[in-house]
């Protein structure tokens, strides 16, 4: 048997991930509706179960308005709107914001619930529907790559790099729990990092290691991000 949570924050994640150590015979796999999600949902289940991420209990609730009649709507906007219902935010992950739309993941038990109710966002009406996440396509993400040498690894050596941050301002960003990996809270500056690894800084960004490329005649580490912009 598969036993689902709700919507986890990226720091209430990394304390599932501490107690699931003490765990044996049960795999832990996280999903909230899109590889990019920040808020995402776990799944405890036996060694000899698979869980894909169609299993998740997961639907997504596509909010439109006529864009000629109505001002502009925040993630705030949209989030208030949705818990105003009555629901709890642990029931809630992302919200995914487009010119005239939104996208917003939720627990599939309260999809209905939350497209026949919800009528207005903010000052403007809207309409709702709710959407199978398999069937959604979303746009591109607008991203660009750039390489860089480093002397290490470390977390704070790679983001400083790819933000332009001194290394002392990174430091701090990371002890005050500003940085994250794979979407989890990174407080150590001297975490090592490889190839795969998602690291976002708040307020400046998020980037992926695509390649570690090996060492440069001085002895550096020559690596290769894709940001996201």
């Amino acid at each position: 048997m598969a036993v689902f949570s709700d919507f986890c924050s990226p720091a209430e994640a990394a304390c599932v991930l501490e107690e699931f150590k003490f765990f044996s015979g049960v795999n832990l796999r996280f999903f909230g509706g899109n590889e990019n999600c920040e808020r995402r949902c776990a799944c405890f289940f036996r060694d000899y179960m698979e869980i894909s991420e169609a299993d998740f209990p997961l639907a997504a609730i596509e909010i439109t308005f006529n864009k000629k009649f109505s001002t502009e709507m925040s993630h705030r906007d949209y989030l208030g709107s949705i818990l105003g219902l009555g629901i709890d935010r642990s029931k809630t992950g992302d919200i995914l914001v487009f010119d005239g739309s939104a996208l917003c993941y939720v627990k599939k038990e309260i999809s209905d619930y939350i497209a026949s109710n919800i009528e207005k966002v903010g000052r403007n009406s809207v309409k709702a529907k709710v959407v199978d996440i398999s069937d959604i396509e979303l746009p591109k993400l607008k991203t660009e790559e750039k390489s860089f040498t480093v002397a290490s690894l470390r977390i704070d050596a790679v983001a400083g790099g790819a933000f332009n941050i001194a290394r002392g301002k990174i430091q701090l960003l990371i002890e005050g729990e500003k940085t994250f990996l794979n979407f989890l809270p990174e407080i150590s500056p001297s975490k090592t990092v490889g190839e795969g690894d998602m690291i976002s800084v708040r307020g400046f960004g998020r980037f992926k290691i695509l390649s570690v490329n090996g060492k440069t005649k001085k002895d550096r580490i020559s690596i290769t991000v894709l940001k996201y912009v």
